[in-house]
């Protein structure tokens, strides 16, 4: 019997399992594929068994092949030969772990020997093909069996080759030896090198053409799999194969009568050609230093060029293809490029497939220098290539990574070329009539639509197509594919968009856009349903990337107003009558977009797009068996599921665009009652059909009246989850937009109640609406959201993981306390979500972590324990069991820290004793620790909401656990302090957060059992590591030193001034920071910085008495620094006269007498000391300041001067008024600007 090839009719299921064109194995005949099953089976099992039974079964399969009765019947025997063959190789490529089998153990000595036995059989069997079997089982044996059994095997193979001089036993031993080499490999392989290459060597100049054709494919196997180590072979082996490729008894011209035959079917010159190509991967890079190899080389393979067979063409395209990899400088690049070009167009499948490799690898490094390079209309060439052969993955590849590289340069270029691909036609193949009934015509229903199609009729395929008009489009399947790429230049322009700055790129994509939706109208008319389907999906992204950009000529419109009539014409052909529900689902979702980017946003001008939505809501509201959209009726009950969804999706977006276009509100408000119920009726479907499978194939739709499409519906469940897959987080992100709107009528809808408040029901308010049970939908919500996001990203995820964070952004609204109740709070529930939260925070990126952020924080806000009162009266704390939840979701906000912030070990992250650490850490030398990175806008953002969220965490523990918090919360702030990276962006924005955190701690202290001394204690530890970073930044060791300096002083009179009701007033460490900040006070550097904090420690009301003790430690080193007779380049003298005399405002009326008879002299002998005019006009300013606190004050202290100090005092005051501007600002800072100037303030009346 012939035998029988493979064909889908031998197995019907085949059909069902696969999709047409997805697949290249083709079902045998049943008897054939008993056979292949029994194969498979055995391969799998074999390894499994015991070491005896493995050799009980060899030694059976042995014997059946030996047989006398075999002999009478060869075919049997060549089959069975060719079965055993192949069964040891699958088992031993499952021993070797080639497969996801089992790889079970095969190595033991008795299994090795027969398996040994029959291969070596089997590697000089006659038939070729036997022969490759049993050259990869054998080199799989040795890999597996070690290097003992390899030495044995390799002499055996040269023993046999010397012994047998049968042709077909020395050429499997030749092709036996360089498998056991590849499979082989690293050292063991190497120490064999020389023997084998030696061997091979010998064989090559073999005048047999099986012989030396065979070994020449052994030598290239030894090469590849030697890689490097192969190098000190290349000369001998290359100057042998030049010798061979020139010699007569390797050339089929002229072989004799007996091998002529041979020559012409096994090419040598194709093997000598793939020998070289192999080595030229040895060589790599270094061919460019090997001139003389490389000049062999070059040669060779411009003679293989010339050869007439297609083999050897072939094989030369691929060594010009490495060599243009490793030695581009020395090879002809246009003669190349050329080459190519022509070869192209070669009516043999192999060559074409290598010349189109070889441009993708030129083009992916330059494409456009390939275009220039090659002779004009390679364009052209390619798109006719892919006609040829539309599936063609390699010339696809090639055209989108020419678009990757080009498109965003030359962005018209590419739509002009996408469109002409599109309207290109070529001349029509001749073909037999064939009677095509016609296809039915597309309803227009109005006279603008048809003026529209009838504008396009012209790109159709039946018109262009015309009988007798000699020409025809290019298949649809590569105006399919120019319309993908125009699909993803549209995307990379639109990512650039997303930066705000108009790029080139858009500016052409805009100035094109009329040809554009040309084309999306032009596909979305087709007879193709693929290419309607692809037209609508280029007029969804256009209306996303453009939706709400500017006309370039009228601001006050926008870009796609003028646009309106085609995108109606072009969504009307898709629920006509020979529409399909794909394209009517993809119609909806266009529809949706077009409503909600804003073009129109007059509700009664959206005209019969809205109608379409509406009416199709009003369809599929219902359980009706017999829903339709627009014309498109008769679905079936899978395509009514489909469609439903895309209708339930497209409102789901058009609720959620609603929060920002106002307009969208008048659009949903009649609807979004009907829709809430049936959005989270959707969401539990879609949860019974992914988490509980056997329920919702049991229990199905609710009609069980005995339709098989129904019932049909209810088992489909992997087609059903496509559909609800694609449109779920729509409608999870449209339920969470209800919740943060906070309507009640929600609340109801997720509790299950049957019946709804109207859609514009009052609000609940913005307070914390807290419950204790979750609404009946939350389990819904929140198990479809976790499994999106902990599920791995593939064809069975539930989103990708670009969806991540949206997905977060609608969990962080399902877990509000009116929703969520204490469900959240169980401890299985809580425990997965941290694992979850821990994992995406360490994964993911910025955007991301921030959500996780606001998340933990709201959920420690709204913990239970938090609400439960527990801080009780003195020694009556208890703490709750919940307390447990509060550290995980800080440590959440403490792990993104410290994966931003450089000097927040792990281990400060998650321990949560650290108030050791604080205060023990306090006099180290590592505070100013410089980081080299630079955190980008995005990173401070989160740093910031980081900082603000464990704040406001740490209000909500209980008062015994807060202190070791606080304790960790002044770490972080100490550590950010003194971080070098941090000064300029972070410490800015973390200062108020840290005097809130201060102010609070501060608050909190008389309210504490133990009194004030822990927070005391852990502030004077904070002032401590203060001045330790100070006094490591005074040193000015790095560039980040200055900026420390003046944020370690704000930081520390931030520190002070929020907390001095809790710090002795005789405390060492204020001490010490005064002394710091006089210090400051004559460094030019940090003068001004010095006198701001100078002046907020004076001006602190009301003051405690520690405040009190500052003062009156800091204003007599403040006069006696007004009153130095140094340089004042900042004049950051003025600043503290200025503060001085702004402190009176604070003093009580008896105090003020004693203040002034120290702060006038002080001022008057600052002007005395710098007769500088400016100097006498801020003194006249300052002294009307203080007349201006109290008057009769200020003459009492003008009456104790000496005559010499009035008078000067009166010189100093004369000279301001003359300066008429310098009197009026002063008049203006006083706070009683209605002074009289009198010059006799001595004189008694």
């Amino acid at each position: 019997m012939s035998p029988i090839c493979e064909a889908r009719e031998h197995d019907s299921v085949s059909l069902y399992i696969s999709t047409i064109g997805e697949t290249q194995y083709l079902p045998e005949p049943p008897a054939t594929e008993v056979v292949n099953s029994a194969i498979h089976l055995f391969a799998i099992s074999l390894p499994l068994q015991a070491p005896k039974v493995q050799e009980s079964i060899l030694e059976q399969i042995a014997t059946f092949l030996a047989t006398n009765s075999l002999q009478r019947d060869p075919g049997r025997k060549a089959a069975m030969t060719v079965n055993i063959a192949l069964a040891l190789l699958a088992a031993l490529k499952v021993s070797v772990k080639e497969t996801l089998s089992a790889p079970g153990d095969l190595r033991s000595p008795p299994v090795e020997r027969i398996m040994q036995e029959m291969l070596r059989g089997f590697v000089i069997h006659p038939d070729q093909y036997v022969r490759n079997i049993a050259y990869e089982a054998l080199g799989r044996l040795c890999s597996s069996s070690g290097n003992a059994f390899t030495a044995s095997e390799i002499n055996y193979l040269v023993d046999t080759i010397v012994a047998n001089r049968d042709p077909n036993a020395r050429a499997g031993c030749a092709v036996a030896l360089g498998c056991i080499h590849s499979q082989v490999g690293g050292m063991a392989a190497g120490y064999h090198l020389k023997t084998i290459h030696g061997i091979l060597m010998s064989l090559v100049a073999d005048p047999h053409p099986t012989v030396h054709f065979w070994a020449l494919e052994g030598l290239s196997k030894v090469a590849d799999s030697a890689g490097l180590t192969f190098s000190g072979y290349v000369s001998s082996t290359l100057g042998m194969l030049a010798q061979l490729y020139v010699a007569d008894t390797h050339d089929e011209e002229v072989s004799s009568v007996a091998t002529s035959s041979l020559e012409l079917e096994l090419s040598t010159t194709a093997a000598i050609a793939r020998c070289i190509d192999s080595l030229v991967n040895v060589l790599g890079p270094d061919l460019q230093d090997m001139s003389k190899a490389r000049d062999l080389i070059f040669t060779l393979v411009r003679q293989f060029g010339a050869e007439m067979d297609s083999l050897v063409l072939t094989e030369s395209l691929r060594c010009l293809e490495h060599l243009s990899l490793y030695a581009a400088g020395h090879m002809e690049y246009a003669t190349y490029v050329r080459r190519l070009q022509d070869d192209l167009n070669s009516p043999k499948p192999e060559l074409r497939d290598v010349a189109i490799d070889g441009l993708y690898n030129l083009m992916k490094r330059d494409a456009n220098d390939v275009i220039k390079t090659a002779e004009a209309g390679l364009d052209d060439q390619l798109w006719l290539v892919l006609d040829a052969v539309p599936n063609h993955e390699g010339i696809q590849n090639l055209i989108r990574n020419w678009l990757t590289q080009t498109g965003p340069s030359d962005t018209a270029l590419w739509i002009q070329r996408c469109q002409n691909v599109f309207t290109r036609t070529k001349p029509r193949q001749d073909k037999p009539p064939a009677d095509v009934p016609k296809a039915s015509a597309i309803d227009l229903q109005d006279e603008e639509v048809a003026g529209f199609a009838s504008s396009a009729e012209s790109n159709k395929d039946e018109s262009a197509a015309a009988p007798g008009s000699g020409q025809e489009l290019l298949k649809w399947q590569v105006r399919m594919f120019a319309m993908s790429c125009l699909s993803d230049l549209l995307t990379i322009v639109g990512k650039g968009t997303l930066s705000g700055a108009e790029t080139p790129a858009e500016a052409a994509l805009v100035k094109s856009i009329a040809e554009v939706v040309r084309m999306a109208f032009s596909a979305s008319t087709s007879n193709v349903v693929e290419l309607r389907v692809w037209g609508l999906r280029i007029i969804d992204q256009v209306l996303k990337i453009f939706g709400k950009a500017p006309d370039p000529d009228f601001a006050e419109a926008s870009l796609l107003e003028q646009y309106q009539a085609q995108i109606g014409s072009a969504l009307t052909p898709a629920f006509a009558a020979d529409s399909s529900p794909e394209l009517a689902s993809e119609a909806v979702n266009v529809c949706a977009v077009f409503i909600a980017t804003g073009i129109v946003t007059d509700v009664d001008r959206m005209g019969r797009i809205l109608k379409l939505l509406v009416s199709a809501l009003e369809n599929f509201s219902s359980d009706s068996e017999t829903a339709s959209i627009g014309d498109l009726k008769g679905l079936s009950s899978n395509a009514q599921v489909m469609v439903k969804m895309a209708v339930f999706s497209a409102w789901a977006e058009l609720q959620v665009a609603s929060t920002e276009q106002k307009y969208l509100v008048d659009v949903m408000k009649p609807h979004i009652a009907t829709l809430t119920p049936l959005w989270l009726s959707s969401l539990r479907e879609f949860a019974r059909l992914r988490f509980e499978p056997d329920i919702s194939m049991n229990t199905g739709p609710a009609s069980l009246s005995g339709s098989l499409d129904t019932i049909y519906s209810a088992l489909n469940r992997e087609t059903l989850l496509k559909f609800y897959q694609d449109s779920w987080l729509n409608l999870v992100d449209a339920i969470a937009s209800l919740i943060e709107q906070d309507s009640e009528f929600v609340f109801d809808a997720l509790d299950g109640k049957t019946k709804v408040a109207t859609a514009n029901g009052d609000s609940k308010g913005h307070d914390i609406n807290y419950r204790d049970e979750p609404v009946a939908f939350f389990f819904v919500l929140f198990g479809i959201a976790f499994e999106a996001l902990v599920g791995r990203p593939g064809s069975d995820s539930l989103a990708t993981k670009e969806q991540t964070l949206e997905i977060l952004l609608a969990l962080k609204k399902i877990l509000q306390p009116s929703v969520s109740g204490h469900a959240i709070y169980q401890e299985v529930i809580f425990s997965e979500t941290m694992d979850l939260f821990d994992r995406l925070v360490l994964t993911e990126g910025l955007d991301v972590q921030l959500v996780i952020v606001e998340i933990a924080r709201n959920l420690c806000l709204s913990h239970p324990s938090s609400r439960d009162g527990q801080d009780n009266a003195a020694g009556g704390e208890s703490l709750s069991e919940d307390v447990d939840q509060l550290f995980e979701l800080t440590r959440i906000i403490v792990l993104v820290l410290t994966g931003l912030l450089p000097n927040l070990t792990e281990e400060n992250a998650k321990g949560w004793s650290l108030r050791k650490l604080v205060i023990d850490k306090a006099d180290t030398n590592e505070a100013c620790v410089i980081a080299r990175r630079q955190l980008s806008d995005e990173a401070v953002s989160l740093v910031r909401v980081s900082l603000d969220a464990l704040v406001d965490a740490a209000e909500v523990f209980p008062s015994v656990i807060k202190t070791d918090l606080h304790a960790c919360i002044i770490h972080i702030f100490t550590t950010i302090l003194g971080t070098g990276a941090c000064q300029t962006d972070i410490i800015p924005q973390s200062l108020p957060i840290f005097k809130r955190f201060i102010q609070g701690i501060a608050r909190t202290t008389t309210k504490d059992q133990g009194g004030p001394a822990p927070v005391a204690t852990q502030i004077r530890g904070c002032l401590k590591r203060f001045l330790a970073i100070l006094a490591n930044a005074q040193k000015r060791e790095t560039e980040a030193s200055l900026p420390c300096v003046k944020n370690t002083l704000l930081a520390s009179i931030i520190l002070v001034t929020s907390s001095t009701n809790v710090l002795p007033p005789t405390d060492l460490l204020v001490t010490k920071l005064l002394d710091e900040i006089v210090d400051c006070l004559s460094d030019r550097m940090t003068s001004k910085m010095a006198s701001n904090c100078s002046r907020s420690l004076l001006l602190t009301h009301p003051k405690s008495p520690c405040d009190q003790e500052i003062a009156r430690y800091l204003i007599p080193h403040l006069i006696a620094f007004i009153t130095a007779d140094t340089e004042d380049p900042e004049n950051t003298r003025a600043l503290i006269s200025h503060a001085l005399t702004s402190f009176t405002s604070v003093l009580t009326s008896t105090q003020i007498p004693i203040y002034l008879s120290l702060v006038l002299p002080a001022l008057l002998s600052r002007a005395s000391t710098n007769k500088d005019p400016l100097v006498f006009r801020e003194t006249s300013a300052r002294l009307l300041e203080l007349a201006a606190f109290d008057q009769g004050a200020f003459r009492g202290v003008v009456a104790q001067l000496g005559p010499p100090q009035r008078a000067f005092m009166e010189e100093v005051i004369r000279s301001g008024t003359k300066g008429g501007s310098s009197v009026e600002g002063a008049r203006q800072e006083s706070s009683k600007p209605s002074i009289a100037l009198r010059m006799d303030f001595g004189v008694t009346r």
